[in-house]
């Protein structure tokens, strides 16, 4: 991990001198993982579209605003990422449900307790699953992305999200919980 964090970070020094190589390594490891991060908190692929090109445009703008001493590169994109899907949504881009193109070309990752829909069919099941998720209040839903989607590590959510790995583990056990109540119930109405 520690070598992952020197490269990314010689990879930024590069981009502040112009380097277009480093910009193009770094946009294809992170563009997917931050188009799904604001996808899902959205649940717009318009705002994720926008969320991504912005969250690249700025970090080619202000490579040199990054701290070290403040996390890892990665942490840095998502936590740009994070307030810019936020800034969308409070400024009332009007909430779309997923297309269904969405639906077939994102993998949605379930949680393991989550079996409680085995009668489902897949698609019902992602469709069931997305809703929930964007059901959930804002912090877990993050806490949900960042974790299970994203497979973030508590510790790395939680510089994130500005609190403690504690925190990050409470929440997405309340999460989790909510999830599989709102899942059981979309089942008893089947």
């Amino acid at each position: 991990m520690a070598d992952l964090a020197r490269d990314e970070q010689e990879l930024l020094r590069q981009l502040s001198t112009g380097n277009e190589a480093a910009f193009k390594t770094l946009y294809e490891r992170y563009q997917g993982p931050i188009y799904r991060f604001a996808l899902h908190m959205s649940g717009n692929s318009a705002t994720a579209e926008e969320t991504t090109q912005e969250v690249f445009t700025e970090l080619i703008n202000n490579s040199r605003g990054y701290d070290a001493s403040k996390g890892s590169v990665g942490g840095y994109l998502f936590g740009m990422a994070r307030n810019i899907t936020r800034r969308a949504m409070q400024e009332g881009i009007p909430e779309q449900s997923m297309e269904e193109d969405d639906l077939d070309n994102e993998e949605f990752a379930v949680a393991a307790d989550l079996d409680v829909l085995h009668e489902l069919t897949n698609g019902e099941l992602l469709a069931a699953l997305r809703s929930a998720v964007l059901g959930l209040p804002q912090q877990y839903r993050e806490t949900v992305v960042l974790c299970d989607l994203e497979e973030l590590s508590y510790q790395e959510a939680a510089g994130l999200l500005n609190c403690s790995p504690g925190t990050v583990a409470s929440r997405l056990h309340r999460a989790r919980r909510i999830l599989k109540k709102k899942l059981s119930w979309q089942k008893c109405a089947k």
